[in-house]
């Protein structure tokens, strides 16, 4: 792409300005303009190491994973192999919710625009299982939904696990696999991969780093989370570009049609609308709206349509923006998680390419930070002082640690077990190694859970007894803030 030399030194230093603001070790951006490309990286893949990210270096993308999951139902609508409004259990004749009524009335459609009924992240901890797809939709039934069924928007990883099984069903391809012959193929995405354990012998890949107890550190990226069909795509910045180019271009790329226009004009239209916050408000005073598409958020900016999404796992934050009436592609991969530099490059870059008055975002979001930061500390100082507060203190446990000890059942998450081993007192959920950690006595029948992945943090955990001098069950919170919101109750 030609990119006027001012305009690529402005974008240099505004980036390297991001970067040395949120401490991220690499970042790889690809700008798409009038179908031509303009594709750099910056820094390094890996703190401690010289390897330098460039344009093929793998990033995990996360919930970017979304639009294409959507544009694999739209090539079987394509296909007429399916339709939109077509009910899932057409095609998954056991797939059940926790509502009767909305197990009925479900389609293909809902699963992709994040209108289930279920509230925002509820049930993702499963998405650490290492249990077969089939297996965790069928615990789907177990989630309450949080309000009424289409009523209003609550982000659902879960509802785009099932979308990849309906592929399957109907094609008798897996996600995967339909995701390589139909999309990564034609587009010539060679770099690309459907999660970790397919990166074969590629080593130009980007490590996770997240910020531990104030020092960043790379993080391993996990070879057994199954975010499927949500958000597991490794891609590298060379790849995208022929993904925005596919977009932009109405479906086509190099003059041939792979994606039917009417396919993706439906995933780029509203479904359903999304409340403007007051930061939002705050961010952009020119925006009117803000809505779910299928796989994509549909906003606006300075007078013009935005098709957007983030996607953030694996100590990893990624930005996919287009402007389609102006031709505009603008993809920003990151290897750190939290920062937001990963936000602040597009909003630089489109104001740049827009000709209108480009703000210093990264100074905006380092002040609404600095605002959120405060905040949340006072949050969280008023939560320990109310939990401290409800401590009773110097109460035992009404029995002996072993009472505790034994396997326990989740109809949602499986199984559990709480053990004794000399002086300590360990749990271990079975949805995934990783999620286990230490028991201390908190008061009474409650113990703090110290889990041993430091993303996870504390949880306390009550056991209720049955009246009997026996454990009946116990219940748990894992990183409600975001993880899962979910009260988890595990039963003997």
């Amino acid at each position: 792409m030609n990119i006027p030399t001012e305009l690529k030194k402005e974008i240099d230093d505004f980036v390297n300005k991001a970067m040395q603001a949120w401490n991220v070790p690499g970042l790889a951006l690809v700008i798409v303009k009038d179908d031509e490309v303009y594709a750099k990286g910056y820094g390094i893949r890996e703190i401690s190491k010289p390897e330098q990210v460039d344009e093929h270096t793998l990033f995990a993308i996360g919930s970017n994973t979304k639009a294409f999951t959507a544009a694999a139902i739209g090539l079987l609508v394509q296909d007429g192999k399916l339709a939109w409004d077509d009910p899932v259990t057409k095609y998954l004749p056991d797939f059940k919710l926790y509502d009767s009524h909305a197990t009925q009335l479900i389609t293909v459609r809902d699963l992709l625009c994040h209108r289930s009924g279920l509230g925002t992240w509820a049930g993702d901890v499963l998405l650490y299982s290492d249990a077969p797809a089939a297996e965790i939709v069928s615990r789907l039934r177990y989630i309450q939904p949080e309000f009424g069924f289409r009523a209003e928007y609550g982000y659902s990883n879960l509802m785009f696990i099932v979308a990849g099984e309906v592929i399957l069903r109907v094609t008798g391809t897996s996600w995967n696999k339909f995701i390589e012959q139909r999309i990564f193929a034609p587009l010539g995405m060679q770099d690309s991969v459907l999660g970790t354990r397919y990166f074969g012998d590629r080593t130009n890949i980007a490590m996770p780093h997240e910020d531990i107890q104030g020092r960043i550190q790379t993080v391993p990226y996990s070879k057994k989370t199954q975010v499927r069909a949500s958000g597991s795509i490794w891609a590298s910045t060379a790849d995208i570009a022929m993904w925005l180019k596919l977009q932009l271009n109405n479906g086509t790329l190099a003059g041939k049609q792979i994606v039917d226009s009417a396919i993706l004009d439906e995933t780029h239209t509203p479904q359903t609308p999304i409340k403007l916050t007051a930061v939002e408000r705050q961010l952009f005073p020119s925006r009117h709206f803000s809505a779910y598409g299928l796989g994509w958020y549909l906003s606006d900016i300075h007078g013009r349509f935005v098709v957007r999404h983030t996607g953030g796992v694996d100590g990893m934050l990624s930005s996919v923006v287009m402007i389609p009436e102006e031709q505009i592609g603008i993809a920003v991969f990151t290897n750190k998680l939290p920062n937001s530099a990963y936000a602040a490059v597009p909003h630089f870059i489109t104001e740049k390419l827009l000709n209108v008055p480009a703000h210093d975002w990264v100074e905006t979001y380092l002040g609404l930070e600095k605002q959120e930061g405060a905040n949340n500390v006072v949050k969280a100082a008023q939560t320990h002082q109310q939990q401290d507060a409800s401590r009773a203190k110097d109460t035992r446990p009404s029995l002996a640690l072993e009472k505790y000890a034994g396997e326990y059942e989740c109809a949602l998450l499986g199984g559990a077990t709480v053990s004794v081993e000399g002086s300590g007192f360990h749990i271990q959920l079975q949805v995934n190694e990783s999620i286990s950690g230490i028991l201390e006595h908190w008061h009474y029948d409650t113990f703090l859970c110290k889990w041993n992945n430091p993303v996870l943090g504390e949880s306390l955990i009550p056991f209720i007894t049955d009246g009997q001098g026996e454990v009946a069950e116990f219940r748990v919170k894992i990183r409600e803030d975001w993880i899962d919101p979910l009260e988890h109750v595990f039963k003997r």
